[in-house]
């Protein structure tokens, strides 16, 4: 009974094995998750590539709003001031964004072409000769070639994670973007848009004043009378730019962990399971138990 109950066992064992590799090699052709993970891949290189033209539309007001003067005449003295200076910090907090958005968009681009190879024939054919000669060996073979069986065992979970690997990770990582990270991005890319068009409407308030005060002597004569007016606009502009710098600054932090998390992090964390996983499935198994 006991000799039955194994033969059957190692029978079971045969088919799910044949199984298995049929619907991997089958899965390998057909591909059904290469056109969503590509899809995947796409809409994260596209939100990286906005992320980045966010970063630089605001370096430029912030570099219009640091070249910008405002002129004051408390008590007959010209003071000529520059509001745009207080937004310095966040300009280099902005350029250190644009580098990451970089690089974020570098590595999404690597993952694309990642994502083509995993597609290519030398390892789908790898894939089939594999994963032929290991149910050959398993089915015709016996236990008489172990070291054989065991090598194109290790030859086909290779060509298999090969070939899936990045449509899976692409997947899972697109997953934690829509579970965890979606909201930040949207709420965070849309008060940086909010904050650029308000720098740019401070600028273009300033640079009116500005320009007003460049007028014949009538005209500066008329600006005497204004100065009061202007000075407390001034301090109004300071409100405004200090109060769009920390709208800047929360939201650049925010859009940074985004593309840290879903570019850099995931990606390795992914990664490092493959790893594991690939060391316990290749971790070498005594000849003497497959012959039991």
């Amino acid at each position: 009974m006991s000799k039955e109950s194994a033969k059957r066992k190692r029978l079971d064992m045969r088919i799910l094995t044949t199984l298995l590799v049929v619907a991997l090699v089958v899965i390998a052709f057909i591909n059904p998750l290469e056109e969503t993970s590509s899809s995947h891949l796409d809409s994260a290189f596209k939100r990286s590539l906005a992320g980045f033209a966010i970063a630089r539309g605001l370096n430029g007001v912030i570099s219009v709003a640091q070249g910008t003067e405002f002129a004051v005449q408390p008590a007959g003295i010209g003071v000529i001031f520059a509001p745009g200076e207080i937004l310095d910090p966040v300009n280099d907090l902005v350029e250190r964004f644009s580098w990451i958005m970089l690089l974020a968009s570098s590595s999404l681009g690597v993952q694309q072409v990642l994502l083509s190879m995993s597609a290519w024939h030398g390892i789908l054919i790898g894939l089939c000769v594999a994963g032929w000669a290991l149910l050959w060996l398993y089915w015709v073979g016996g236990s008489s070639l172990p070291r054989l069986r065991a090598f194109f065992v290790r030859l086909f979970l290779l060509m298999a994670v090969l070939r899936f690997m990045v449509p899976l990770i692409s997947i899972a990582n697109d997953w934690v973007y829509h579970t965890f990270l979606k909201e930040n991005y949207e709420v965070a890319s849309l008060q940086l848009e909010t904050a650029r068009d308000s720098i740019d409407d401070i600028n273009e308030e300033v640079l009116t004043q500005s320009s007003e005060d460049n007028g014949g002597i009538i005209d500066k004569a008329r600006n005497i009378y204004r100065s009061a007016v202007k000075q407390i606009d001034f301090e109004q502009r300071l409100d405004d730019y200090g109060r769009v710098a920390d709208t800047v600054s929360e939201n650049i932090i925010r859009l940074i962990v985004v593309f840290i998390m879903q570019t850099v992090v995931f990606p390795l964390l992914f990664l490092w399971v493959v790893y594991v996983l690939i060391r316990r499935l290749f971790s070498p198994v005594p000849i003497g138990s497959s012959r039991r």
